[in-house]
């Protein structure tokens, strides 16, 4: 989602256009990273130098999904690319047995406040401490590499256990914004039967 206007909204009821979406996105932040948790096992954490775009719009479906990811699903292939060979830009796939578990996209262009673009699971991997340890691990990293602070953000479309544990995580908010944009099923960007608590309009 692309921040379009920084105009602040008066208190009171806005109609959003037929055909969009619109969300509180909350920008947190940590100064410390969470304790570090042992490796769950089975578990394989990889860094992708080289992903083709069509693999990663399959895993980054496959972790957003429900939550109605668009930004990347937006992009044609040659903007797509130049994102992921950026040398700031790192990405992270998690890997287990039966096939892909999430996705960890970094983006380290201020690499004293780095920010976490992407993180999430697929739904199979949720509850069972992967997300915990993956983002420890990520903390620790990204300090060890001279981070003072680590930026990300959550919005309304995100699990509702999203921002419980950023915060858990460490991470407070710093500030909140409302963004408005295209129901990426209406424009085909995602099937009908996604995200089905979020009705269309």
């Amino acid at each position: 989602m692309q921040q379009q206007d920084q105009t602040a909204l008066a208190s009171g009821t806005y109609d959003i256009p037929k055909g969009h979406l619109a969300v509180v996105v909350t920008h947190m932040v940590c100064a410390e990273a969470a304790e570090p948790r042992p490796q769950p096992p089975g578990v394989v954490l990889r860094r992708e130098d080289r992903i083709e775009p069509e693999v990663y719009r399959m895993l980054f479906r496959m972790v957003g999904r429900d939550w109605l990811w668009t930004s990347r699903l937006m992009l044609e292939d040659d903007a797509l690319v130049q994102i992921l060979l950026d040398p700031s830009v790192t990405l992270y796939t998690l890997q287990g047995e039966d096939g892909p578990l999430g996705i960890v996209e970094l983006d380290q262009n201020d690499s004293a406040s780095p920010e976490i673009s992407f993180f999430g699971l697929v739904p199979t991997a949720m509850g069972r401490g992967i997300g915990g340890w993956l983002m420890g691990h990520m903390q620790q990293r990204l300090f060890r590499g001279g981070a003072d602070r680590i930026r990300l953000n959550t919005c309304t479309l995100d699990s509702p256990n999203a921002l419980k544990f950023y915060m858990r995580s460490g991470f407070r908010a710093e500030r909140r914004d409302v963004q408005v944009f295209p129901d990426p099923r209406a424009v085909g960007l995602l099937d009908e039967a996604a995200a089905p608590f979020v009705p269309r309009t």
